[in-house]
């Protein structure tokens, strides 16, 4: 692997291409990595990997598709079809798919980091050090996801929904009461006014800029994490798993992480 960009924009990231194939791969700093489609002797002798690509060689000829297997290698008429070329094969489709997936307007997809590859053809877990694009705009570097990806040097865009944006748009910390349970959280005031209908009483309600109430959020949710009761059948629906429902017996006062707060718990008390 060759070095592409070393931490572009200050980010803990290199960008790197396969001197073999050409591939672009992203990495952490420091990190000795491998191309995600040409095998070495290591992923070359991993079994699972050849019996993969045994089953698909089998299906390309069934299905008489071995000829783009065959162009993709390179091989001559009459030159045999290696399994190692076909598990190759496989990784480059699921590379393929995998940074499509991230290609967004407005945005060049850079590399990415698919755990699993080059072994099986396939993502493996979870680990990854993510898919990263360059803003076409302002030539930032930034990590992509599947969903909406802004550009985190540019202003946020008129219809955006990241925190960033709504940083100081006015949102609520409440605290309701249901039977024997508290739930705490954040939202606007349909949020709150859906757990009354469920049958919740509304105990304590706060008004601040949305960046102050998702931080006061976040001090409760460390505070009670060893209390959390998770979901029970009982509870309305608006509770979700329960993540933030407390038994009553644990007292929770919302002031003491949101002292900014303004008290509006009278629009939600009959």
């Amino acid at each position: 692997m060759e070095l592409l960009e070393d931490r572009p924009g200050g980010l803990r990231l290199q960008l790197l291409r396969c001197r073999h194939c050409g591939t672009e791969r992203a990495c952490r700093p420091g990190w000795r990595t491998r191309c995600h489609i040409c095998l070495d002797r290591r992923s070359a002798r991993d079994l699972p990997a050849m019996r993969q690509a045994r089953d698909a060689l089998a299906t390309f000829r069934a299905n008489r598709q071995i000829a783009l297997v065959r162009q993709f290698l390179g091989l001559r008429t009459g030159e045999p079809t290696p399994l190692p070329g076909v598990a190759e094969f496989l990784a480059a489709t699921a590379l393929e798919a995998t940074l499509d997936s991230y290609r967004r307007p407005g945005w060049t997809v850079l590399a990415g980091d698919v755990h699993g590859l080059p072994w099986m053809g396939a993502q493996l877990g979870s680990a990854s050090h993510g898919t990263w694009g360059r803003h076409d705009a302002c030539g930032t570097v930034a990590k992509l996801n599947r969903g909406r990806t802004e550009c985190p040097a540019c202003p946020p865009e008129p219809d955006s929904r990241t925190h960033r944006a709504r940083a100081n748009d006015p949102h609520l910390l409440y605290l309701v009461r249901y039977r024997h349970w508290h739930k705490f959280g954040h939202g606007d005031d349909r949020r709150v006014r859906a757990h009354l209908r469920a049958g919740a009483h509304a105990i304590q309600v706060l008004a601040a800029t949305h960046a102050e109430v998702v931080i006061g959020e976040s001090a409760l949710k460390r505070r009670h994490r060893e209390h959390a009761v998770g979901a029970r059948p009982t509870m309305p629906f608006t509770f979700g798993t329960g993540t933030e429902v407390l038994p009553t017996r644990i007292s929770v006062d919302l002031t003491t992480v949101l002292p900014t707060g303004r008290d509006v718990t009278h629009r939600y008390i009959e």
